[in-house]
């Protein structure tokens, strides 16, 4: 009951309006910028932090079955999903706001320019062939509502190659599972560092993944994350409302994006006006912009050669662990300590299955809206 009583009081402090109107961008790239040197930091699996319990899904990676893309289909895609230190640290924040079973996941966050660079020219190619009679001054503009020009200019860095944007949204586990990985959280952080639990940790970490991968269910937000059209704007049913009755659908996707939009605000990021799952931190120009702040302090990034490390581990890892998932314990024998810790891989990988699959829907590929026929 009092577990009951405490998500009661959650829900109604997260459930205030998202406002009619959401501070717009506008002149976001002319906000004075000096880079204070904070690092990225990996969220989710293996990162050996606190964010490892933040569940991730490399959308653009194609990491699993909810990604529209396949693997390895978009240039410079990543496995890992990166962010500033701070950034990192307000998504824990964020989600420790949710009631119980409730959670962030995290979809995309610091971006490479490659995958910048084919996310827009992809959305633009689209626009102008189904919108002829738009400008190149016009597509652009309606482009960069959804994707950022891939920015050479370190005064004008795109949003997410700042490591200071992050697309998130909310997903539900069943009481028991939802039980178990707490457990499973208690008992890693009760380990920390301690190297002769390695093995513990390891198994359970891939026991999680396993867990919310499959069990995972999103809430619904009236769109998919990455729809490219004018429902996605954060306050779409909040306007709709004022001209008609909501659906049920409708109503609930209103309420989780309230629900999201306070959570985040809550543990102090600035939302995106035309995109529910998108917001900002408040050292990025945008988030600066939209905070009303006179200077931002994240700019461009690159990845350290230990954040590279750490990609080449994950992206080994998830091709190892599917070949893993068809090759019997017993056929790697007794040969030695690596074969004793492939056999814990093994025993891990089988026991979660596929690492592809997932309980999770697809996202959209971002791309304009079709046009309705006539």
């Amino acid at each position: 009951m009092e577990k009951d009583s405490e998500n009661s009081a959650k829900l109604e402090k997260l459930a205030a309006p998202v406002p009619l109107e959401v501070p717009g961008v506008e002149g976001w790239k002319e906000v004075p910028l000096e880079e204070n040197g904070e690092p990225l930091v990996a969220i989710g699996p293996f990162s050996g932090n606190s964010f490892d319990r933040i569940f991730t899904s490399s959308i653009y990676f194609g990491e699993r079955e909810d990604s529209p893309y396949g693997r390895d289909t978009l240039h410079g895609a990543l496995i890992t999903t990166f962010a500033r230190r701070e950034v990192a640290e307000q998504v824990v924040e964020a989600e420790e706001l949710l009631p119980n079973g409730r959670h962030i996941i995290v979809l995309d966050a610091y971006r490479t320019l490659e995958v910048q660079g084919s996310l827009y020219e992809q959305y633009l190619e689209a626009l102008r062939s189904r919108e002829p009679q738009m400008s190149e001054e016009e597509l652009s503009v309606e482009t960069q509502k959804f994707v950022s020009i891939p920015s050479q200019d370190k005064t004008r860095p795109s949003p997410h190659n700042t490591g200071g944007a992050i697309d998130v949204a909310i997903y539900m586990l069943p009481g028991e599972i939802n039980e178990r990985v707490g457990q499973i959280n208690a008992r890693i952080q009760e380990i920390g560092n301690d190297i002769n639990h390695a093995e513990e940790v390891y198994k359970l970490e891939m026991e999680r993944i396993g867990l919310i991968a499959k069990n995972a269910q999103m809430l619904n937000f009236g769109t998919k994350w990455d729809h490219g059209g004018s429902e996605a704007a954060l306050n779409y049913f909040e306007i709709l409302a004022q001209e008609r009755d909501l659906t049920k659908d409708e109503e609930d996707a209103r309420q989780n994006r309230r629900l999201l939009y306070n959570a985040m605000t809550g543990a102090g990021f600035e939302p995106y006006a035309d995109e529910w799952w998108h917001y900002n931190s408040k050292k990025s120009q945008m988030g600066a912009k939209t905070a009303r702040i006179d200077r931002a302090e994240y700019g461009a990034m690159e990845l350290s050669k230990d954040d590279w490390h750490h990609e080449l581990i994950r992206r080994q890892h998830l091709h190892g662990t599917e070949r893993l998932t068809q090759m019997p314990i017993q056929a790697m024998g007794k040969m030695g300590k690596q074969i004793a810790l492939l056999e814990v891989a093994a025993e891990a990988a089988q026991k979660i299955g596929s690492m592809q699959q997932t309980s999770l829907p697809k996202a959209a590929i971002i791309a304009p809206p079709e046009k309705e026929a006539a």
